[in-house]
Order: C-alpha cells, then structure tokens, then sequence
C-alpha cells in the first residue's frame, strides 16, 4: 500500500555454531555450504523488497546476498548480536559449572558476561543501527525493507516497536521465516509503533 512501510525482520542462516548450540556473537563464522543451497532455492523471497540492510557480520551478509543478488545491500556493525565476551562459542555444557553464567541465566538483563557486552548496551547499540535504518530509508524514499540480522537484535526490536505483549525471552525466532512490521507513514515518522506484525516464511515458488 502506498501510505504504508513495512520492515521485515530475517535471521540470519544457519552456521555450524548454530548447529551445536554455541553462543554466537560477534565470532564471525560463514553458513554452512547446506545453508547456501536452501536460501538458493527460496532467492524469490527477495524480490518483493527495494533495500535490504543487514549486520555487519559474514553470517548475515552472506544470507543477504543469496536472498537479494541483484538489491542494493547496506551493512551494518549496530546490528550484530549481542557480544557474550569469553563465552562466545561455548555451550551450556561447558558453562553450566560457572556461578558467574547461571546468575546470568537467571538474570540475564542485568548480568553482563565476562568481557561481554551488557544487555542495555545491546539494546542502546541497535536503537541506533534503527536510526540508521530510518536514514537509509528515507534518503531511498524506501517503502519495503528486508533486516537481515540476528535473534536476539530481532527479539528486541519487535519488544521496541510492536505492541506484542511477549517478553525479550518468549518469542523464538527461526531461520525459516521473517516477521513483517507494517507502519502507516505517518506512524512511520513520528517513530511510533508498528500497526501489524505478521509471518513472512521463506517460500518456493510453486508451478501451480
């Protein structure tokens, strides 16, 4: 609609830290060559959008360039996920024993990981990667935006600009599909929140 903007939040695919449940920040690792091959496959997914912005980190760019080949791609270190410092690439067997981490478990929000970023630097750090988003969007006149990011970068914008009533922590966000955040512009401008927030699956076209 041409009174309407709609940001489609993607996380990115599936590398093999994701396979084995590390935590993974800032550690810059590609997609597994099986993760090319899918996003391959569904590439039409990107052919509905005018600008695709995206983190900074390989995992992401990669994801986006399968996605949106032939789109204008911006990236952007704002976005990444949040930095877990010396537990990047762990898994919770190995930190399980470490008082320090189940406080964190517990208390993750006001509990920062050993050379890790907080939590409310986290949040601090994508508001501003949104501001450049709007930035970019506006120098484009841009009315359909694909982030391709991370989980928890995306579970915290749909806390910042829905009004869903899920916490940080409720929403499990997949590599199988996008959620679209739809404003009216004028919504859009007084930075107000979105309207409607819907699925958005990475399909195939069929031939019938």
């Amino acid at each position: 609609m041409a009174d309407t903007i709609t940001v489609t939040l993607l996380r990115h695919g599936v590398t093999k830290a994701n396979q084995e449940r590390r935590y993974l920040g800032w550690t810059d690792l590609p997609l597994i060559p099986e993760e090319m091959e899918r996003l391959k496959v569904v590439q039409n997914f990107g052919e509905q959008f005018d600008l695709c912005i995206t983190s900074d980190l390989l995992r992401s760019r990669q994801t986006a360039e399968m996605l949106c080949p032939t789109l204008e791609r911006i990236a952007l270190k704002n976005f990444r996920e949040i930095h877990f410092g010396t537990w990047e690439m762990k898994t919770y067997k190995d930190l399980k024993a470490n008082s320090h981490y189940r406080t964190w478990i517990d208390k993750p929000e006001s509990i920062v990981p050993p050379r890790g970023e907080s939590f409310q630097e986290m949040k601090q750090r994508v508001d501003n990667g949104f501001q450049q988003l709007r930035v970019e969007v506006g120098k484009r006149n841009s009315r359909n935006i694909l982030l391709v990011a991370h989980g928890g970068v995306i579970r915290y914008l749909l806390t910042r600009w829905t009004k869903e009533q899920e916490t940080f922590f409720e929403r499990e966000i997949t590599h199988e599909a996008g959620i679209r955040l739809t404003w009216k512009l004028d919504d859009w401008k007084d930075e107000k929140k979105c309207i409607s927030l819907q699925e958005a699956p990475l399909m195939v076209k069929g031939n019938g």
